[in-house]
């Protein structure tokens, strides 16, 4: 039997209807019947609690359910990329930081600073690699503004916008410290989305 048949069977066993499973897992009753109808699939809490609730144990919910298996390995894989799609971004973020003071202050020589532009290039590259590799892995799309801000693809042109104009005004204005805010919020963030999804 199917998971998603075995849910459905058990909830009506118990007499039990989609909203009266739904309140008791804080959830919607649509999260219920799209878990019913294996379009979506519960996470660990709440399949603990509806083993719980339904006397069957976890083992027997999943073992005949190829697709349950499936979503659990891609949900403790995609937990382990985070950390590195996060250092990712973070050490890209350090390196683009470090262009600026290198080109306002001249600290590095021309040889360092072109090996700065390399790197910061390279991890855009990597980035863009690794944003693909998870699409391929069946993933979706990975945007850090839209995971910690819940922001439309609107929403997302504007922070790029707003990216783009404080690291450009640095520039333009020869001050550092527009290009300094726009890194330690992007760190921020950054930090916020590993600690969400660790």
């Amino acid at each position: 039997m199917q998971f998603g048949d075995r849910l459905k069977q058990q909830r009506k066993n118990k007499n039990l209807t989609q909203d009266d499973v739904a309140a008791k897992l804080n959830v919607s009753r649509q999260t219920i019947s799209s878990w019913e109808n294996e379009k979506s699939y519960p996470d660990i809490k709440s399949l603990t609690v509806l083993s719980d609730m339904y006397d069957i144990s976890l083992d027997t919910m999943l073992k005949e359910d190829s697709g349950m298996k499936e979503f659990i390995e891609k949900s403790d894989l995609r937990k382990n990329l985070v950390g590195l799609r996060c250092a990712t971004y973070s050490f890209d973020i350090i390196i683009v930081l470090l262009n600026l003071i290198s080109f306002h202050h001249h600290v590095f020589t021309d040889n360092y600073q072109i090996i700065l532009s390399i790197l910061t290039l390279s991890f855009v590259l990597i980035m863009n690699s690794f944003s693909k590799f998870t699409e391929k892995m069946g993933f979706k799309k990975f945007n850090i503004f839209q995971e910690v801000f819940h922001v439309n693809k609107t929403g997302e042109i504007i922070f790029d916008i707003i990216l783009i104009a404080m690291y450009t005004l640095s520039f333009v204005i020869n001050n550092l410290i527009p290009g300094i805010l726009i890194s330690v919020f992007f760190e921020i963030v950054i930090i916020i989305y590993y600690f969400r999804n660790k």
